[in-house]
């Protein structure tokens, strides 16, 4: 399994500086949040590809209503298509779509629109060689599919061979009775798993079982990116970090949970 950084943890704002880190930190690509908005595409795959790094999702994380903002659907899909265009010219693989139930909020048929929403985008990012996966989140960040039952769900009505899922452990946690049948039922649309803490710190800071979920991704067949998004224990699980006392943490945190991650592929070989 290739291993991958969510880079919007880490608070580095300088490309070249960002993937230096990247590197050092002995990575294998990244999942890119804020940086595709003031970075051009060239300049991304050129930084990428000097270092052989591999770009292997664009998160949308920040793409939702503004504060004060009534939601607004087509509002919402208009942002999202901006956001596969700009992933077409980084040529990523894939597209994640964590805040797009922000843009449903007060519908009367919240689960009917969003799977319209979806299937409306599986189809524009078709078009471009995109991969879109919803990313399933616990209630306190959105306001809907919070459980991989439901997510499977709605994988089920999108119905588009471009649309799948992503599993965060941090998330599954605290949504679900049991995460590792939870894993082993999104065989065949879990695209990437996303791994933190319950803490939102790294392997061993808190109560996750990651070695039964790491059996439970080998049973199904998964085969990666497994992407780190941790953060020092007990930080604010949507703001990165911001001094450089906590940046060390976060380093730490991250080798750390590389190292085990990496020994759990090294002991089943």
């Amino acid at each position: 399994m290739e291993m991958g950084l969510c880079t919007w943890t880490l608070g580095i704002g300088d490309l070249e500086l960002l993937m230096d880190k990247v590197v050092e930190l002995g990575f294998d690509g990244v999942q890119i949040d804020e940086l595709w908005e003031h970075a051009s595409p060239a300049a991304i795959r050129d930084s990428l590809a000097r270092r052989e790094l591999a770009l292997m999702a664009v998160d949308a994380r920040r793409i939702s209503p503004q504060v004060g903002e009534a939601p607004d659907v087509a509002q919402g899909l208009d942002a999202y298509r901006q956001v596969i265009d700009r992933a077409a010219e980084l040529e990523a693989p894939v597209v994640t779509l964590s805040m797009l139930s922000l843009w449903i909020r007060g519908h009367a048929t919240p689960f009917d629109a969003l799977s319209a929403a979806c299937r409306e985008l599986a189809d524009y990012a078709a078009e471009r060689d995109i991969r879109l996966v919803y990313e399933v989140v616990n209630r306190d960040e959105a306001p809907m599919i919070h459980t991989v039952e439901e997510a499977n769900r709605l994988v089920g009505q999108v119905a588009r061979a471009n649309f799948g899922l992503v599993l965060d452990s941090y998330h599954l946690h605290f949504e679900e009775m049991d995460p590792v049948a939870a894993i082993e039922s999104s065989r065949d649309a879990l695209a990437i798993y996303q791994v933190s803490d319950s803490t939102r710190g790294g392997i061993g800071s808190g109560g996750v079982d990651f070695e039964a979920q790491f059996d439970a991704l080998a049973r199904i067949g998964f085969d990666g990116p497994v992407i780190m998004e941790c953060l020092p224990p007990m930080h604010d699980p949507v703001l990165p970090v911001s001094s450089e006392g906590n940046r060390r943490i976060l380093e730490d945190e991250l080798m750390r949970s590389r190292e085990i991650w990496r020994g759990y592929v090294r002991a089943r070989r």
